[in-house]
Protein backbone atom coordinates (compact mmCIF):
# COMPACT_ATOMS: atom_id res chain seq x y z
CA UNK A 1 0.00 0.00 0.00
CA UNK A 2 1.39 3.25 -0.87
CA UNK A 3 0.86 5.95 1.72
CA UNK A 4 -1.64 9.38 1.35
CA UNK A 5 0.55 12.41 0.51
CA UNK A 6 -1.02 16.27 0.66
CA UNK A 7 0.47 19.17 -0.10
CA UNK A 8 -0.67 22.87 0.19
CA UNK A 9 2.10 25.05 -1.38
CA UNK A 10 2.95 28.48 -0.32
CA UNK A 11 5.60 31.24 -1.35
CA UNK A 12 4.95 33.09 1.65
CA UNK A 13 7.73 32.53 3.32
CA UNK A 14 10.85 30.17 2.96
CA UNK A 15 9.41 27.95 5.14
CA UNK A 16 8.27 24.25 5.02
CA UNK A 17 6.04 21.76 7.38
CA UNK A 18 6.27 18.69 6.78
CA UNK A 19 3.54 16.15 9.29
CA UNK A 20 4.01 12.28 9.09
CA UNK A 21 0.98 10.96 10.86
CA UNK A 22 1.55 7.74 11.79
CA UNK A 23 -2.32 5.93 12.34
CA UNK A 24 -2.49 3.79 15.78
CA UNK A 25 -1.96 6.32 18.42
CA UNK A 26 -2.73 5.43 21.85
CA UNK A 27 -6.12 3.84 21.38
CA UNK A 28 -4.17 1.23 19.78
CA UNK A 29 -2.26 0.49 23.28
CA UNK A 30 -3.07 -3.06 24.82
CA UNK A 31 -4.92 -3.18 28.17
CA UNK A 32 -2.85 -2.88 30.76
CA UNK A 33 0.07 -1.22 28.65
CA UNK A 34 -1.50 2.41 28.76
CA UNK A 35 1.45 4.88 27.72
CA UNK A 36 2.81 2.53 25.00
CA UNK A 37 2.60 4.67 22.10
CA UNK A 38 3.85 7.72 23.70
CA UNK A 39 6.22 5.61 25.40
CA UNK A 40 7.75 4.78 21.76
CA UNK A 41 7.46 8.00 20.20
CA UNK A 42 8.93 9.55 22.51
CA UNK A 43 11.75 7.03 22.54
CA UNK A 44 11.95 7.52 18.88
CA UNK A 45 12.55 11.01 18.38
CA UNK A 46 15.45 11.22 21.59
CA UNK A 47 18.47 9.53 19.09
CA UNK A 48 18.23 8.60 15.76
CA UNK A 49 20.56 7.66 12.22
CA UNK A 50 23.37 6.91 15.10
CA UNK A 51 23.21 10.24 16.54
CA UNK A 52 22.57 9.97 20.43
CA UNK A 53 20.00 12.43 21.77
CA UNK A 54 22.22 15.31 22.19
CA UNK A 55 23.93 15.30 18.83
CA UNK A 56 20.71 15.12 17.03
CA UNK A 57 19.30 18.11 18.97
CA UNK A 58 22.54 19.81 18.21
CA UNK A 59 22.44 19.14 14.68
CA UNK A 60 18.42 20.74 14.68
CA UNK A 61 19.37 23.84 16.88
CA UNK A 62 22.68 24.14 14.29
CA UNK A 63 19.49 24.33 11.52
CA UNK A 64 17.55 26.38 13.16
CA UNK A 65 14.78 23.71 12.97
CA UNK A 66 12.51 21.95 14.84
CA UNK A 67 11.31 18.01 15.00
CA UNK A 68 8.57 16.73 17.56
CA UNK A 69 6.50 13.61 18.15
CA UNK A 70 3.15 14.33 19.34
CA UNK A 71 0.40 10.98 20.40
CA UNK A 72 -3.25 11.69 20.29
CA UNK A 73 -5.85 8.96 20.12
CA UNK A 74 -5.63 7.62 16.89
CA UNK A 75 -2.55 8.45 14.95
CA UNK A 76 1.41 9.45 16.44
CA UNK A 77 2.26 11.98 14.70
CA UNK A 78 5.69 13.15 13.66
CA UNK A 79 6.10 16.91 12.85
CA UNK A 80 8.57 18.79 11.35
CA UNK A 81 9.37 22.89 10.52
CA UNK A 82 12.54 24.34 8.53
CA UNK A 83 13.55 27.14 6.58
CA UNK A 84 13.82 26.33 3.01
CA UNK A 85 17.63 26.04 2.38
CA UNK A 86 17.97 23.80 5.16
CA UNK A 87 15.33 20.89 4.04
CA UNK A 88 17.21 17.74 2.59
CA UNK A 89 18.92 17.65 5.99
CA UNK A 90 16.03 18.11 7.56
CA UNK A 91 14.02 15.44 5.41
CA UNK A 92 16.99 13.23 6.59
CA UNK A 93 16.95 13.63 10.14
CA UNK A 94 13.28 12.79 9.79
CA UNK A 95 13.83 9.93 8.08
CA UNK A 96 16.26 8.91 10.71
CA UNK A 97 13.66 8.80 13.23
CA UNK A 98 11.10 6.85 11.07
CA UNK A 99 13.94 4.49 9.77
CA UNK A 100 16.34 4.13 11.95
CA UNK A 101 15.44 5.15 15.85
CA UNK A 102 18.20 4.79 18.27
CA UNK A 103 15.99 3.23 21.04
CA UNK A 104 18.31 3.95 23.73
CA UNK A 105 18.04 1.82 27.01
CA UNK A 106 19.26 5.29 28.66
CA UNK A 107 16.66 7.33 27.24
CA UNK A 108 14.64 4.86 27.99
CA UNK A 109 14.85 4.40 31.51
CA UNK A 110 14.81 8.50 32.24
CA UNK A 111 11.83 8.57 29.95
CA UNK A 112 10.38 5.89 32.76
CA UNK A 113 11.08 8.28 35.67
CA UNK A 114 10.04 11.57 34.04
CA UNK A 115 6.71 10.19 32.92
CA UNK A 116 5.05 9.57 36.61
CA UNK A 117 6.50 13.36 36.99
CA UNK A 118 4.13 14.17 34.18
CA UNK A 119 0.91 12.34 36.07
CA UNK A 120 2.04 13.98 39.29
CA UNK A 121 1.61 17.71 37.30
CA UNK A 122 -1.90 16.36 35.86
CA UNK A 123 -2.62 15.48 39.32
CA UNK A 124 -1.63 19.04 40.59
CA UNK A 125 -3.80 20.55 37.77
CA UNK A 126 -7.14 20.82 38.48
CA UNK A 127 -8.34 21.20 34.48
CA UNK A 128 -6.41 18.12 33.60
CA UNK A 129 -7.46 16.31 36.01
CA UNK A 130 -11.23 16.91 35.45
CA UNK A 131 -10.33 15.96 32.07
CA UNK A 132 -8.42 12.77 32.45
CA UNK A 133 -10.93 11.51 34.62
CA UNK A 134 -14.16 12.68 32.39
CA UNK A 135 -12.10 10.58 29.43
CA UNK A 136 -12.16 7.45 31.80
CA UNK A 137 -15.56 7.72 33.23
CA UNK A 138 -17.74 8.76 30.63
CA UNK A 139 -17.64 5.73 28.68
CA UNK A 140 -15.68 3.00 30.77
CA UNK A 141 -14.53 0.15 27.83
CA UNK A 142 -13.89 2.60 24.94
CA UNK A 143 -10.47 2.72 23.65
CA UNK A 144 -10.41 6.60 23.95
CA UNK A 145 -11.57 6.07 27.50
CA UNK A 146 -7.74 4.59 28.09
CA UNK A 147 -5.00 7.57 28.85
CA UNK A 148 -2.63 8.41 26.45
CA UNK A 149 -0.13 9.19 28.79
CA UNK A 150 -0.28 6.13 30.86
CA UNK A 151 -1.15 4.79 34.93
CA UNK A 152 0.93 4.36 37.90
CA UNK A 153 0.27 0.69 36.92
CA UNK A 154 0.30 0.24 33.57
CA UNK A 155 4.14 2.67 33.23
CA UNK A 156 6.31 0.40 34.78
CA UNK A 157 5.24 -2.36 32.69
CA UNK A 158 6.47 -0.13 29.31
CA UNK A 159 9.71 -2.34 28.35
CA UNK A 160 12.16 -1.29 25.55
CA UNK A 161 11.50 -4.20 23.27
CA UNK A 162 7.97 -3.40 23.15
CA UNK A 163 8.11 0.15 22.21
CA UNK A 164 10.90 -0.69 19.81
CA UNK A 165 8.66 -3.54 18.51
CA UNK A 166 5.04 -1.02 18.47
CA UNK A 167 7.48 1.69 16.27
CA UNK A 168 8.58 -1.57 14.06
CA UNK A 169 4.98 -2.59 13.37
CA UNK A 170 3.63 0.55 12.75
CA UNK A 171 6.01 2.68 11.00
CA UNK A 172 5.25 0.91 7.93
CA UNK A 173 4.54 2.83 4.30
CA UNK A 174 0.97 1.63 4.00
CA UNK A 175 0.40 2.85 7.90
CA UNK A 176 1.67 6.66 7.27
CA UNK A 177 -0.05 9.82 6.30
CA UNK A 178 2.20 12.89 4.69
CA UNK A 179 1.74 16.48 4.54
CA UNK A 180 3.71 18.89 2.96
CA UNK A 181 3.21 22.54 3.15
CA UNK A 182 4.67 25.94 2.38
CA UNK A 183 8.11 27.01 0.04
CA UNK A 184 7.61 23.52 -1.94
CA UNK A 185 5.85 22.33 -5.19
CA UNK A 186 4.05 19.16 -5.94
CA UNK A 187 6.79 17.97 -7.26
CA UNK A 188 9.22 18.64 -4.77
CA UNK A 189 6.69 17.11 -1.92
CA UNK A 190 6.66 14.25 -3.90
CA UNK A 191 10.20 13.81 -3.84
CA UNK A 192 10.44 14.40 0.36
CA UNK A 193 7.77 12.01 0.59
CA UNK A 194 9.80 9.31 -1.56
CA UNK A 195 13.40 10.15 1.12
CA UNK A 196 11.12 9.62 3.90
CA UNK A 197 9.64 6.23 2.92
CA UNK A 198 12.67 4.76 1.04
CA UNK A 199 14.36 2.81 4.01
CA UNK A 200 10.69 2.02 5.10
CA UNK A 201 8.94 -1.55 4.83
CA UNK A 202 6.45 -1.98 2.18
CA UNK A 203 4.26 -4.24 4.65
CA UNK A 204 0.54 -4.30 4.99
CA UNK A 205 -0.31 -1.65 7.88
CA UNK A 206 -1.35 -3.02 11.13
CA UNK A 207 -5.36 -3.85 11.79
CA UNK A 208 -6.66 -0.42 13.29
CA UNK A 209 -8.18 -0.83 17.00
CA UNK A 210 -12.48 -0.71 16.67
CA UNK A 211 -12.66 2.70 18.55
CA UNK A 212 -16.94 2.86 18.08
CA UNK A 213 -18.47 1.97 21.41
CA UNK A 214 -22.12 1.44 22.39
CA UNK A 215 -25.06 3.71 23.07
CA UNK A 216 -24.77 5.32 26.40
CA UNK A 217 -26.22 3.30 29.20
CA UNK A 218 -29.59 4.95 30.23
CA UNK A 219 -28.83 6.61 33.89
CA UNK A 220 -27.18 9.64 35.04
CA UNK A 221 -24.28 9.35 37.35
CA UNK A 222 -22.25 11.45 38.85
CA UNK A 223 -18.35 10.53 40.24
CA UNK A 224 -16.78 13.48 42.58
CA UNK A 225 -13.10 13.14 42.44
CA UNK A 226 -11.93 14.29 45.73
CA UNK A 227 -9.51 17.26 46.80
CA UNK A 228 -8.36 18.38 49.78
CA UNK A 229 -9.00 22.40 50.17
CA UNK A 230 -10.60 23.54 47.09
CA UNK A 231 -12.62 26.30 46.46
CA UNK A 232 -13.38 25.61 43.27
CA UNK A 233 -14.91 23.12 41.07
CA UNK A 234 -13.86 21.97 38.35
CA UNK A 235 -16.62 20.32 36.05
CA UNK A 236 -17.21 17.68 32.48
CA UNK A 237 -20.76 16.53 31.88
CA UNK A 238 -21.13 14.52 28.59
CA UNK A 239 -22.03 11.19 27.24
CA UNK A 240 -20.73 9.00 24.06
CA UNK A 241 -21.59 10.87 20.80
CA UNK A 242 -21.02 10.54 16.91
CA UNK A 243 -17.96 10.21 15.29
CA UNK A 244 -16.76 13.09 13.58
CA UNK A 245 -17.85 12.87 9.82
CA UNK A 246 -21.46 11.34 10.82
CA UNK A 247 -23.82 13.05 8.15
CA UNK A 248 -25.18 14.62 11.26
CA UNK A 249 -21.71 16.35 12.32
CA UNK A 250 -22.83 19.67 10.70
CA UNK A 251 -25.73 20.05 12.50
CA UNK A 252 -24.48 19.72 15.69
CA UNK A 253 -21.22 22.00 14.74
CA UNK A 254 -23.81 24.39 14.49
CA UNK A 255 -25.57 22.88 17.91
CA UNK A 256 -22.13 22.81 19.84
CA UNK A 257 -21.57 26.39 18.68
CA UNK A 258 -25.01 27.68 19.21
CA UNK A 259 -25.38 26.27 22.61
CA UNK A 260 -21.74 26.15 24.07
CA UNK A 261 -18.92 28.07 21.57
CA UNK A 262 -19.71 31.10 21.70
CA UNK A 263 -19.93 34.49 23.99
CA UNK A 264 -23.49 34.34 23.35
CA UNK A 265 -24.28 30.98 23.19
CA UNK A 266 -26.94 29.26 25.26
CA UNK A 267 -24.34 27.75 27.95
CA UNK A 268 -22.14 30.92 28.31
CA UNK A 269 -25.39 33.31 29.00
CA UNK A 270 -26.86 30.74 31.57
CA UNK A 271 -23.88 30.05 33.37
CA UNK A 272 -22.11 33.47 33.65
CA UNK A 273 -23.80 36.13 32.25
CA UNK A 274 -27.35 35.98 34.41
CA UNK A 275 -25.94 34.04 37.38
CA UNK A 276 -21.95 34.96 37.44
CA UNK A 277 -21.60 31.31 38.52
CA UNK A 278 -18.11 31.07 36.18
CA UNK A 279 -16.01 32.65 34.04
CA UNK A 280 -16.97 30.40 30.99
CA UNK A 281 -19.14 27.46 29.81
CA UNK A 282 -19.20 25.74 26.88
CA UNK A 283 -19.36 22.55 24.98
CA UNK A 284 -18.37 20.27 21.78
CA UNK A 285 -18.24 17.36 19.83
CA UNK A 286 -14.83 15.68 20.31
CA UNK A 287 -13.04 15.05 16.73
CA UNK A 288 -11.74 11.21 16.64
CA UNK A 289 -12.00 8.54 13.78
CA UNK A 290 -14.21 6.86 15.90
CA UNK A 291 -17.43 7.66 18.42
CA UNK A 292 -16.50 10.42 20.67
CA UNK A 293 -18.02 12.73 23.82
CA UNK A 294 -20.21 15.29 23.42
CA UNK A 295 -18.86 17.17 26.57
CA UNK A 296 -19.92 20.26 28.26
CA UNK A 297 -17.51 22.21 30.99
CA UNK A 298 -16.92 24.97 33.29
CA UNK A 299 -15.36 26.01 36.70
CA UNK A 300 -17.48 27.24 39.70
CA UNK A 301 -16.95 28.13 42.88
CA UNK A 302 -17.73 25.04 45.17
CA UNK A 303 -20.82 26.34 46.55
CA UNK A 304 -22.66 26.91 44.13
CA UNK A 305 -21.26 24.08 41.62
CA UNK A 306 -24.40 21.44 42.57
CA UNK A 307 -26.78 24.87 41.06
CA UNK A 308 -24.77 24.88 37.88
CA UNK A 309 -24.92 20.94 37.37
CA UNK A 310 -28.62 21.50 37.54
CA UNK A 311 -28.85 24.32 35.49
CA UNK A 312 -26.54 22.34 32.76
CA UNK A 313 -28.75 19.41 33.09
CA UNK A 314 -31.66 21.28 32.50
CA UNK A 315 -30.45 23.05 29.29
CA UNK A 316 -28.99 20.42 28.01
CA UNK A 317 -33.03 18.67 27.73
CA UNK A 318 -34.25 21.56 26.55
CA UNK A 319 -31.71 21.30 23.49
CA UNK A 320 -32.01 17.91 22.79
CA UNK A 321 -35.85 17.66 23.15
CA UNK A 322 -36.29 20.60 21.02
CA UNK A 323 -32.73 21.71 18.87
CA UNK A 324 -32.04 25.43 19.14
CA UNK A 325 -34.58 28.45 18.90
CA UNK A 326 -34.14 29.75 15.02
CA UNK A 327 -32.60 32.65 16.35
CA UNK A 328 -29.67 30.81 18.27
CA UNK A 329 -29.22 28.53 14.94
CA UNK A 330 -29.35 32.09 13.02
CA UNK A 331 -26.42 33.68 15.27
CA UNK A 332 -24.20 30.38 15.35
CA UNK A 333 -24.64 29.66 11.48
CA UNK A 334 -23.46 33.37 11.19
CA UNK A 335 -20.50 33.23 13.52
CA UNK A 336 -19.29 29.74 11.83
CA UNK A 337 -19.74 30.48 8.22
CA UNK A 338 -17.56 33.65 9.22
CA UNK A 339 -14.87 32.24 11.76
CA UNK A 340 -14.55 28.84 9.90
CA UNK A 341 -12.52 29.78 7.17
CA UNK A 342 -9.97 31.51 9.76
CA UNK A 343 -9.21 27.46 10.62
CA UNK A 344 -7.79 27.09 7.23
CA UNK A 345 -6.05 30.30 6.03
CA UNK A 346 -2.35 29.30 6.33
CA UNK A 347 -0.99 26.18 4.20
CA UNK A 348 0.00 24.97 6.95
CA UNK A 349 -3.27 24.93 8.25
CA UNK A 350 -5.29 23.43 5.10
CA UNK A 351 -2.54 20.44 5.31
CA UNK A 352 -3.28 19.59 8.91
CA UNK A 353 -6.66 19.12 8.35
CA UNK A 354 -5.96 17.27 5.25
CA UNK A 355 -4.18 15.09 6.71
CA UNK A 356 -5.88 14.85 9.87
CA UNK A 357 -8.85 13.95 7.59
CA UNK A 358 -7.07 10.84 6.06
CA UNK A 359 -6.31 10.00 9.67
CA UNK A 360 -10.04 9.70 10.51
CA UNK A 361 -10.67 8.06 7.43
CA UNK A 362 -12.80 11.11 5.86
CA UNK A 363 -13.11 12.00 2.11
CA UNK A 364 -10.59 14.55 0.65
CA UNK A 365 -11.56 17.96 1.97
CA UNK A 366 -14.24 17.08 3.88
CA UNK A 367 -13.43 19.22 6.98
CA UNK A 368 -12.92 22.43 4.12
CA UNK A 369 -16.44 21.54 2.75
CA UNK A 370 -17.88 22.18 6.48
CA UNK A 371 -18.65 25.94 6.55
CA UNK A 372 -20.54 25.19 2.90
CA UNK A 373 -22.76 22.41 4.57
CA UNK A 374 -23.75 24.75 7.80
CA UNK A 375 -24.38 27.13 5.34
CA UNK A 376 -27.41 25.29 4.15
CA UNK A 377 -28.84 24.12 7.97
CA UNK A 378 -31.92 25.66 9.77
CA UNK A 379 -33.37 24.82 13.17
CA UNK A 380 -34.98 21.60 11.93
CA UNK A 381 -31.65 20.03 10.80
CA UNK A 382 -30.50 20.76 14.57
CA UNK A 383 -33.56 19.48 16.15
CA UNK A 384 -33.34 16.16 14.37
CA UNK A 385 -29.37 15.80 14.91
CA UNK A 386 -30.34 16.84 18.84
CA UNK A 387 -32.99 13.93 18.98
CA UNK A 388 -30.92 11.41 17.54
CA UNK A 389 -27.88 12.08 19.45
CA UNK A 390 -28.45 13.98 22.75
CA UNK A 391 -28.94 11.61 25.77
CA UNK A 392 -29.76 13.67 28.96
CA UNK A 393 -30.71 10.75 30.87
CA UNK A 394 -27.37 9.49 30.29
CA UNK A 395 -25.07 12.36 31.33
CA UNK A 396 -21.96 11.26 33.09
CA UNK A 397 -20.94 14.54 35.42
CA UNK A 398 -17.37 14.49 36.85
CA UNK A 399 -16.32 17.38 39.33
CA UNK A 400 -13.06 17.78 40.99
CA UNK A 401 -13.91 18.97 44.67
CA UNK A 402 -13.28 18.81 48.02
CA UNK A 403 -15.68 16.02 48.79
CA UNK A 404 -16.84 17.19 52.27
CA UNK A 405 -18.27 20.64 51.19
CA UNK A 406 -19.53 19.74 47.74
CA UNK A 407 -20.90 16.04 48.42
CA UNK A 408 -24.17 17.27 49.58
CA UNK A 409 -24.89 20.08 46.60
CA UNK A 410 -23.60 17.78 43.95
CA UNK A 411 -26.10 15.42 45.36
CA UNK A 412 -29.32 17.22 45.26
CA UNK A 413 -28.39 18.52 41.26
CA UNK A 414 -30.43 15.81 39.74
CA UNK A 415 -27.27 14.27 38.22
CA UNK A 416 -27.18 10.73 39.30
CA UNK A 417 -26.01 8.87 42.17
CA UNK A 418 -22.28 10.52 43.56
CA UNK A 419 -19.35 8.33 43.57
CA UNK A 420 -16.41 9.57 45.86
CA UNK A 421 -13.01 8.42 44.37
CA UNK A 422 -9.63 10.07 45.58
CA UNK A 423 -7.94 12.35 42.97
CA UNK A 424 -4.52 10.08 43.18
CA UNK A 425 -6.08 6.78 42.60
CA UNK A 426 -5.42 7.23 38.61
Amino acid sequence: MSPEIYVEPSGDAPLVWIEVAIRGGAAADPFGLEGLHRHAGLLARRGAGGRDRATFDDVLDRLGASIDVGVGRDSTTLSAVTLTRNLDQVVELCADVLAAPGFDPVEHERLRRETPQVLDEIRDDDGSLVTRWFDRECAPGHAYARTALGTAASLPRLELELARATWRREVVAGNLVIGVAGDVDDAGARRIAARLLERLPAGPPPTPPVVDGADPVAGRRLVLVDKPERTQAQLRLGHLGPRYGDPDTPALVLLETGFGGMFSSRLMQEIRVRRGWSYGAGCMLRRSRGRHWLEMWMATAIDVAGQAVATTLDQYADVAARGLSAEETALARSYLVGSMPFHQATARQRMQLAVRDAVYGLAAGYTASLPAQVAELGPGDVARAAARWLRPDAVVTVAVATAATAADALGDAGAGPVQVVAHDAY
